[in-house]
């Protein structure tokens, strides 16, 4: 099997159009067309179903493409690590985030991190916390920065930060948040929570499981803003991380329940145990490590 026929078999397979593929390995088409014949004569397999123009991966196709995204992503892997001895102090590094610590810490420290390392480019994806853990899985990855309750086997995790998720109220609401103690005060209240596959969704509903509550009615939303915004204007309450309402709390928007019961998270650097750690990402977890608890 030849490395470059499989580089282009794997573009095909993901476009499912020759032309396309052609461009991405810089070839042109008669000559992806020849390699993928060429790769389907060593195999003795049709790879991929062709009627007009409408190109299908029949099932050996399908099987040979999980094996290519493997040998590809393990090459990209040995040209960073290769790379990375010339320069240590050079690459690319693409970290995945929550939404949280996302959009509200990692912005600044990156910037920070840039101006003293110049050569080294951040790519930050900031999703979910389990479409971010699903990306660390397949390798698109190089780190990801998450609160993850669960731990998986394949990956590394280093303690990063404690935050505590606040219910919070509008600073002018109805309610009397001196006198409110406990989280069974407020069962006849609206509560806005972000949806499902957010770690902040997945603590709260531990929450209410540990302390046997169930809200009269909940409002889901996608972000933490559009709850924020809801809180405002005070047509309910809401949970929220520290980090999130920082600004608001200091405007008199917003302040939080104190109350008796704590809902509390940590965070964790996670990484692949089996992927290599060039000195660009050990630079990177040591400068986050160090400077996330001065935001």
């Amino acid at each position: 099997m030849d490395f470059h026929q499989l580089k282009s078999f794997y573009y095909v397979a993901n476009y499912l159009n020759f032309s396309k593929a052609a461009e991405k390995v810089a070839l042109s088409q008669p000559a992806v067309s020849r390699q993928i014949e060429a790769l389907e004569a060593h195999y003795q397999l049709s790879l991929f179903k062709r009627t007009g123009r409408k190109v299908e991966l029949t099932d050996a196709g399908r099987r040979l493409l999980q094996y290519a995204e493997k040998i590809l992503l393990l090459t990209e892997e040995t040209e960073k690590a290769m790379n990375a001895l010339n320069n240590l102090e050079a690459g690319e590094i693409k970290v995945g985030a929550g939404t949280t610590i996302g959009n509200y810490l990692l912005p600044s420290l990156i910037v920070d991190f840039q101006q003293k390392y110049a050569t080294i480019a951040i790519d930050l994806s900031i999703d979910k916390t389990e479409v971010i853990i699903e990306k660390l899985k397949k390798g698109e990855l190089d780190v990801a920065i998450a609160a993850k309750s669960s731990k998986d086997p394949d990956f590394n995790y280093k303690a990063l930060l404690n935050e505590e998720v606040l219910l919070i109220a509008g600073k002018t609401g109805k309610w009397n948040l001196e006198e409110i103690t406990t989280i069974h005060q407020l069962k006849d209240e609206t509560f806005f929570l972000r949806k499902a596959g957010s770690n902040t969704r997945e603590k709260i509903d531990t929450f209410f499981q540990t302390h046997q509550f169930k809200p009269k009615k909940q409002i889901e939303f996608d972000t933490n803003e559009a709850i924020k915004q809801a809180i405002i204007k005070h047509q309910g309450i809401g949970f929220l991380s520290e980090q999130v309402i920082a600004n608001e709390r200091k405007l008199g928007l917003v302040e939080p329940f104190k109350l008796a019961e704590r809902c509390q998270r940590n965070f964790s650097l996670i990484f692949p145990k089996e992927k290599f750690a060039t000195p660009a990402l050990l630079i990177f977890n040591q400068f986050i490590k160090k400077n996330i608890y001065k935001r």
